[in-house]
């Protein structure tokens, strides 16, 4: 498993492509939901962007249930998970949770869970994320409540990957 960190626009993807195509096969999880126009415009290009050879499943919430299914069929290429911020914005949406605390616990249990799944399989697992931690304070309680938990989550691909590496414009700096 490797985590490729970054913020908007830092080459995550790019990095992420750049690794997988070492792999004769490829499957890109996309986790994006279409919301609007311009994330429909956004989607539209990263499919444009992706070799046609490379499978591409599009599942928001249940990624647990893909990599299950990815191990049951011995699947052996690179599996590029993007991102992992929508995946837990939707999976939040899913779910009622009173407070922070509670909010975290849950989010280590998934993340850790699910993506924990893995560890063990034939596949080389590339997680895109956004790293929350060097932005501004959001403004709303949501917004705050979800750079939190996406942090959160973050440590918990960090410490379950191989590798990490942080995406600054463009340029990988490898930190595990």
């Amino acid at each position: 498993m490797i985590l490729i960190l970054g913020g908007a626009r830092s080459g995550k993807s790019s990095k992420a492509a750049e690794i997988a195509r070492s792999h004769d096969e490829v499957i890109y999880l996309a986790t994006g939901v279409p919301t609007d126009a311009e994330m429909e415009n956004r989607i539209a290009r990263h499919r444009r962007d992706r070799p046609d050879s490379w499978k591409t499943i599009e599942e928001p919430v249940e990624v647990g249930e893909v990599m299950k299914r990815l191990e049951s069929e011995s699947f052996s290429g690179a599996v590029i998970l993007d991102c992992l911020g929508f995946w837990l914005s939707n999976t939040m949406r899913e779910v009622e949770l009173d407070g922070p605390g509670e909010l975290e616990d849950f989010v280590q249990h998934k993340v850790t869970e699910e993506l924990g799944l893995a560890r063990g399989a034939n596949f080389e697992l590339l997680v895109v994320s956004n790293e929350v931690g060097m932005g501004v304070i959001p403004q709303s309680s949501a917004g705050r409540r979800f750079r939190d938990a996406l942090g959160r989550a973050n440590q918990a691909v960090g410490r379950l990957a191989e590798s990490v590496y942080l995406m600054v414009a463009g340029f990988p700096l490898q930190l595990k």
